[in-house]
């Protein structure tokens, strides 16, 4: 499994970063963000292997909304740490592991095309 997990500083405006982060994930509770950026634990745990067939045929693309959601937090001023399967990591290394996973599904999708035809 591929997880991409995001870590806050407490220091972080609590207000904006509670509410970017239930707009992408409205399970969260305001009480448990609130414990966990106060323990430097993950706030957030994404699956880059997550596929949902409703969201497939609707279009959207949640590594995308993931991704867009990490550029509203530091736009709120927050310090996010990133960690990729638990490890810490840099938003360029996100970027570029977002990418190859793009290229890949690209590539399986034309691979399946061809042996259509």
């Amino acid at each position: 499994m591929n997880t991409v997990q995001l870590k806050l500083r407490q220091d972080a405006p609590l207000a904006a970063c509670i509410k970017i982060l239930r707009a992408f994930d409205s399970t969260l509770t305001i009480s448990g963000i609130r414990q966990k950026i106060e323990a430097n634990d993950f706030v957030i745990e994404f699956d880059l292997n997550h596929y949902d067939v409703v969201e497939e045929l609707q279009g959207v693309d949640r590594k995308v909304l993931f991704r867009d959601m990490v550029r509203k937090l530091c736009e709120a001023g927050a310090q996010v740490s990133v960690y990729l399967n638990g490890r810490a990591a840099s938003l360029e290394q996100l970027d570029n592991w977002l990418g190859t996973m793009k290229e890949i599904a690209q590539e399986v999708e034309e691979d399946i095309d061809r042996e259509t035809e």
